[in-house]
This record gives C-alpha cells, sequence and structure tokens, in this order.
C-alpha cells in the first residue's frame, strides 16, 4: 500500500512538472508577452521607442526585460496557482 501512494504521488509531480515545462518553457508565449508589455506601460509611457531587452523563460515563470530610453524595466509573469489559473505579471 505504501509503495502504491509513493509510486502514486511521483507519477502526479512528474505529471505536474512536465505540465510547467510544457506551459511556461515550451508553448508559445505571444500573449504573454503582450500581457508582460501592457504591464511595463503602466509604469513607463509606451508612446516612447522602447523594446524587448532578455527574456528568462523557467517551468515556474518567466521574466521580460524591456528598455527605454531612461532604464529598462522586469516585469515577472506567472499563473495564480503555478499549475493553473489566470496569467499574471509583476514589475519586479
Amino acid at each position: 500500500m505504501k509503495r502504491r501512494l509513493r509510486n502514486s504521488l511521483g507519477f502526479v509531480l512528474l505529471a505536474v512538472t512536465l505540465w510547467l515545462c510544457f506551459d511556461n518553457v515550451f508553448s508559445d508565449d505571444a500573449p504573454i508577452r503582450a500581457l508582460a508589455e501592457k504591464t511595463a506601460c503602466q509604469k513607463k509611457k509606451c508612446e516612447e521607442q522602447h523594446g524587448l531587452v532578455k527574456e528568462s523563460r523557467t517551468p515556474i515563470g518567466q521574466t521580460i526585460d524591456y528598455a527605454w530610453r531612461d532604464g529598462t524595466l522586469s516585469v515577472y509573469c506567472h499563473r495564480a496557482y503555478w499549475v493553473f489559473g489566470e496569467r499574471q505579471c509583476a514589475i519586479e
């Protein structure tokens, strides 16, 4: 019984890890970048020329850096409850 429980728990942990990797690292992130840019534009003026400088994707979330002439802004995006939920972005 303990062995079955341990194996089942290991399988669930592996499945969640694979889902996080697929969802945050390997899938298309265009909607996430759009949400991140919208979040960055709340802090800085998007009418000014700016661009994406760096993007870091991990199984838990991703960090996107935008640069303006007067500095850079780092935006971190993740799901509300890691595995499911709406995406949320916040300025770091």
